[in-house]
């Protein structure tokens, strides 16, 4: 009885290691790996013994097989075998083969692989080859005409008219491109096809009425790949491909090559876009976007000595148009309509200078020829020069709930905005700025370690102090006074807003303290949120109504010597300009206090940007680094190699040996007439 258990364990053991050895013969015994190239070596040696071999049309093999696009392909003495597992091993030779290569070949074209062998044509002495793109190219020869690729609709069209034996005759001609239409000649006429309207024209034309029921099924891939050759193929603008097609959104598509990108959709068709207007386009979102898929590929703007232009698909019908001057703007709404009504760039306005700004109603463009506007409200246009507006009434705008102008620009125009619009040429400004700060913050901390140890340098540290002190900068909020030793009084009270867009203070009356006002790049000061929105163009208060009575402020000496001399006092009537300065009792000298390093004071040349449009690179390096100069004490001066003058109120700049260069105010400086425009400025006369 305990014999069968065991047999059983011993017979459920050798079972066990059997299994294992025949898992692991499976597992080591070695696996058949794909090899491609034997799989088309075989495939084309087969392909080309069938033609005869050595004594056939290809002659001998000259080389071994090799990798070409996504197959392989073999060179014989008169011709090639080309192979995809897909399309199979086909022979081609002679002016079809020639075509082939010229054309991109299987690596380069958009044709594919060959389909069949080349062969007989149906007219008398042709020969052809097909492909496999998905628009079923053909490469068809005669001696008379040579060889032409006949692709797409028209293939579809030939092939329905009788193809090369019957009234179409052989193709004379290779496709051309007219915008949205593509052509192409033949023996015996002409066929053209519109990709927007789906509609075939002939010539003879009685052609196209047997072309009626020809429907011709949409392919993304196709219509970029049309796009690209009517842009010029490998060779043309657009340049080598830079990846596969990808889906924009439900049912867009893109290419990309390498100096531009093609964009696809039902509705828009393929469309090439290139260089700043591309830039300018994907900037404010591309094809998803408010400007939507372009409905033109680009076109020359009409201005020399360059321009160019797209169009794009959004109900307001925007346009990009880009000069060398003033790069890619964009135009749309309001401002299209009445540039287009105006003649566009070659009318009266000329080339867009910048985008359009809003302020309320109001919606505004500068060209380079003057500016418009139109009021939202009531629905009228007023312009620069005024004689204009008169052609603009009853203009009917299309899309009128065009998108805003960006808060920048219209901070920018209008001189309310408080925000920016964040583009990465900002750290031009900002990092020299926060090195400044860094500079300041490690002097400041530095001098204070020195008060702490010894109070030789700045005199001892004041007790409480009253709000009279307060007034003059010596208490907390001016820290002890220090910071207006270090920088001067205009800087300890108002920090680096004396130089920028930040915080500054002012008195509300004679007798409020100072409360917060907002002020601009330039100084200016804007309105606070409680103060309600102020016109730019609001006068500014009387400068004689103001008071500018000097007011003293005690040095720190004078500080140390009160404080030491008595507590601080609450009513204590601060020194005037005209009363005569007592003489400070010197303080003791420590025995072992070090002399104290001077700080240099830091240099402030601001490099900012009006935000009124995307800024255009300057090839040329600007003086010390910088683009633009403020004013030096004497506002007359000219700034070393900052020349040209700038009135940020009229927007106007003027060059040395201009008429008014002279008289002309000048709130800023430029290093040139380029960086100027640039920002946004116009030549003044």
């Amino acid at each position: 009885m305990i014999r069968q258990p065991m047999l059983r364990r011993r017979s459920a053991g050798r079972w066990a290691i059997g299994l294992l050895g025949v898992a692991t013969a499976l597992l080591l015994s070695p696996v058949a790996a794909a090899q491609p190239d034997v799989d088309a070596n075989n495939a084309i040696t087969a392909a080309w013994q069938a033609t005869g071999g050595d004594a056939g049309p290809l002659g001998p093999q000259s080389g071994d097989v090799y990798p070409v696009g996504a197959g392989f392909a073999q060179n014989f003495a008169s011709g090639k075998v080309f192979f995809t597992p897909a399309t199979g091993a086909h022979a081609m030779q002679g002016a079809i083969l020639e075509k082939y290569e010229s054309l991109g070949g299987p690596a380069d074209s958009d044709l594919g692989f060959p389909t069949i062998d080349e062969g007989d044509g149906r007219a008398p002495g042709s020969r052809n080859s097909t492909f496999s793109a998905p628009d079923n190219p053909v490469i068809f020869w005669t001696p008379d005409t040579g060889a032409h690729v006949v692709r797409g609709p028209l293939n579809a069209a030939w092939d329905k008219l009788g193809g090369s034996s019957a009234v179409l005759g052989v193709p004379s001609e290779d496709e051309t491109y007219d915008g949205s239409v593509v052509s192409q000649k033949f023996t015996g006429g002409q066929v053209s096809y519109d990709s927007r309207t789906k509609k075939f024209t002939t010539d003879p034309p009685e052609l196209a009425d047997q072309l009626g029921d020809l429907s011709i099924p949409e392919d993304p891939v196709v219509a970029i790949n049309a796009a690209r050759r009517a842009a010029g193929g490998p060779l043309g603008p657009l340049g080598a491909s830079d990846g596969e097609p990808y889906k924009i959104g439900s049912d867009g598509m893109g290419q990309d090559f390498v100096n531009g990108k093609i964009f696809y959709s039902p509705d828009t068709g393929a469309n090439v876009v290139t260089g700043q207007v591309l830039a300018k386009y994907e900037s404010v979102g591309g094809p998803e976007g408010d400007l939507g898929f372009p409905i033109t590929g680009e076109v020359d703007g009409g201005v020399a000595p360059a321009s160019r232009m797209s169009s794009f698909a959004a109900a307001d019908k925007p346009v990009i148009f880009w000069t060398p001057d003033y790069g890619a703007v964009i135009v749309r709404g309001a401002m299209n309509a009445a540039w287009e009504k105006l003649g566009g760039a070659t009318g009266a306005l000329g080339a867009p200078v910048s985008d359009q700004s809003q302020s309320g109603d109001d919606i505004t463009q500068k060209f380079s020829g003057g500016a418009l506007t139109y009021n939202t409200a009531t629905k009228k246009f007023t312009t620069e020069p005024g004689n204009l507006a008169s052609q603009l009434a009853g203009l009917e705008v299309p899309g009128q709930q065009a998108p805003q102008a960006t808060q920048s620009s219209q901070a920018a125009d209008s001189g309310k905005g408080s925000g920016f619009r964040w583009t990465w040429w900002w750290l031009l400004a900002i990092v020299p700025v926060l090195l400044v700060l860094g500079v300041v913050a490690l002097a400041v901390a530095r001098n204070r370690r020195r008060g702490r140890d010894d109070d030789d340098l700045f005199g001892p540290p004041p007790g409480d102090l009253d709000a009279d002190d307060r007034a003059y900068g010596t208490g907390p909020t001016g820290d002890d006074g220090r910071e207006d030793t270090l920088f001067g009084d205009r800087y300890a009270r108002e920090g680096l807003g004396s130089l920028g867009s930040t915080v500054a203070a002012t008195p509300s009356s004679p007798s409020e303290g100072y409360e917060p006002v907002r002020a601009s790049f330039w100084g200016a000061q804007e309105p606070s949120a409680d103060a309600g929105e102020v016109p730019s163009y609001a006068e500014q208060e009387d400068p004689d109504a103001v008071d500018t009575a000097p007011t003293r402020v005690p040095t720190p000496t004078e500080v140390a010597s009160e404080d030491s001399a008595a507590p601080a006092d609450a009513d204590r009537e601060p020194l005037m300009a005209d009363e005569p300065e007592p003489e400070p009792e010197p303080a003791p000298e420590p025995e072992s206090a070090p002399e104290p390093e001077p700080v240099p004071l830091p240099v402030f040349d601001a490099v900012t940007d009006t935000g009124r449009h995307a800024r255009i690179g300057i090839d040329e390096p600007a003086p010390m680094g910088t683009a633009l100069h403020l004013p030096l004490d004497d506002p007359d001066e000219v700034p070393d190699g900052y020349p040209v003058k700038a009135d940020t109120r009229s927007g106007l700049y003027w060059i040395p040996g201009s008429a008014d260069y002279e008289e002309a105010p000048a709130q800023i400086w430029f290093a040139t007439e380029e960086i100027a425009r640039t920002n946004g400025f116009v030549r003044g006369e």
